[in-house]
């Protein structure tokens, strides 16, 4: 049997379109001969853009990134609805086009920033009593979904013509962008569905660079490509602790240290004294107890 390889550490993977991020890290899998290998904020096949892939220990961390705010660029086709809610689907409804003034269409877009309750599609990965929803989508079957609450950080108006209306929207985790984009269409007086979508970035990654898979499964290495596992981490506080404590900790000891500014943070991160990332803990009653440990200490 072929030993697999551990490999720690986060790819930025550019996902090309028409792939699903589920095939994404299968490819790099079997290429690398990855023992332990995941994604974080699935995109659609159509889409492309930013796709985190968490290798080995890096896997324990990927709910800090599905949790941080995501930048997309989109492109709206209106006139026309279609059964997925982007060009993939079938059409389904079709409507006049009468794009209003330049300063109208800015106060309709700017409309959609802030706080607001969203429906998710029924083509989405969410489950209803057990289901995918795209699943029971493909089958004909509409079924209720709650509303989520999302937020809209902002959405610049990168151009627009007759039929299409390209934006760059921040946003919140959870947002669909192609009810997004539905409901833009609404408001414009017609229907509408994604022509394209792009992710641009994840905030916790500060806009860090992309690498295209076909750059990637070329090379004979992935340590050019691999992030340390702390680096999407930077919005949680730190700490450094001695050598005794390292051990310690790393060991899945408490460790009692007087940390009164960080009690009501969920996660600190934990380095040595030279600076090596040991992992995440949580202080409680003047303890710091190890939540998720990445390097071991005999």
């Amino acid at each position: 049997m072929i030993q697999k390889n551990n490999i720690d550490g986060i790819i930025l993977l550019d996902k090309p379109s028409m792939m699903s991020s589920n095939q994404a890290i299968q490819k790099i899998k079997r290429e690398f001969n990855l023992n332990k290998i995941g994604h974080t904020g699935t995109l659609d096949p159509l889409a492309t853009g930013l796709l985190p892939l968490c290798l080995g220990k890096a896997t324990k961390i990927a709910q800090f990134l599905i949790d941080s705010d995501k930048t997309y660029l989109a492109t709206i086709k209106l006139g026309v609805k279609t059964s997925t809610g982007d060009k993939e689907g079938e059409v389904i409804e079709t409507s006049s086009v009468d794009m209003p003034d330049d300063s109208k269409v800015d106060q309709i877009i700017q409309s959609f920033v802030g706080k607001h309750e969203q429906i998710p599609p029924m083509y989405s990965a969410l489950k209803f009593k057990g289901q995918r929803l795209y699943k029971l989508a493909i089958k004909g079957i509409d079924v209720p979904r709650k509303p989520r609450s999302i937020k809209i950080n902002s959405i610049d108006i990168v151009a627009f013509n007759n039929d299409k209306i390209e934006l760059i929207i921040e946003c919140s985790k959870g947002t669909y962008i192609r009810t997004l984009a539905e409901d833009i269409a609404s408001e414009l007086q017609s229907v509408g569905h994604i022509h394209q979508l792009r992710r641009l970035n994840i905030s916790c990654f500060s806009n860090q660079e992309m690498h295209n898979m076909d750059k990637i499964i070329s090379s004979d290495v992935l340590d050019a490509f691999l992030l340390p596992i702390d680096s999407p981490l930077g919005h949680l506080k730190k700490i450094e602790i001695c050598n005794t404590e390292s051990s310690m900790f790393c060991n899945g000891l408490s460790i009692s240290i007087n940390l009164t500014r960080l009690q009501s943070d969920p996660y600190i991160r934990v380095y040595d004294d030279i600076g090596t990332f040991l992992g995440l803990g949580q202080h409680s009653n003047g303890h710091l107890k190890p939540r998720m440990v990445f390097n071991s200490m005999n």
